[in-house]
């Protein structure tokens, strides 16, 4: 794979989908809750079901402020991050114009497979700010394509380039 500038990304979809995911999840819990209450009567199931909810805001509202995404443009003189909405709703991760001379390095964060468990190694592309600059995600990768982009990209920015294993 070939990095050249300007170098767009977008991590979003992965976050987008499971954002979905838990809003599809919500909608057919209340359709089941206002159907208890409605057209069976049924004030039992729709206190469980209402608990259902409870938990499904819960898992959401955590999931919408951690887990990061990013979209934007990396060029010669600076990295550009646009903010990231869904339904109206910002989602978590850092948004602006930032200098490239205020990054120091790009970071290959490595999580392995559990050895107890199936799965298959993936890896978190990050451009690395100094000091009152963000972290910025550049790429979600599996099977080590990022250790490829990180390398060719801290090449082409003149930066470090790390890497660093995280757990799973």
């Amino acid at each position: 794979m070939a990095v050249s500038l300007p170098y767009r990304f977008d991590t979003s979809p992965v976050i987008k989908l499971i954002l979905r995911g838990v809003l599809g999840l919500l909608l057919v819990v209340i359709a089941g809750m206002l159907y208890s209450l409605l057209v069976t009567h049924d004030q039992v199931a729709a206190v469980q079901l209402l608990l259902v909810t409870v938990i499904i805001l819960y898992f959401g509202r955590l999931f919408l402020g951690n887990l990061e995404t990013s979209r934007g443009t990396i060029d010669r003189d600076q990295v550009l991050v646009d903010p990231i909405r869904l339904y109206g709703v910002r989602l978590h991760g850092p948004a602006g114009r930032f200098p490239l001379g205020r990054f120091q390095a790009v970071r290959v964060e490595r999580m392995l497979p559990p050895e107890f468990a199936q799965g298959r190694s993936h890896e978190r592309v990050v451009l690395l700010g100094t000091e009152g600059t963000p972290d910025i995600l550049i790429a979600r990768t599996s099977d080590d394509t990022g250790r490829v982009l990180g390398r060719e990209l801290a090449t082409v920015l003149g930066l470090k380039y790390e890497e660093e294993r995280r757990p799973y």
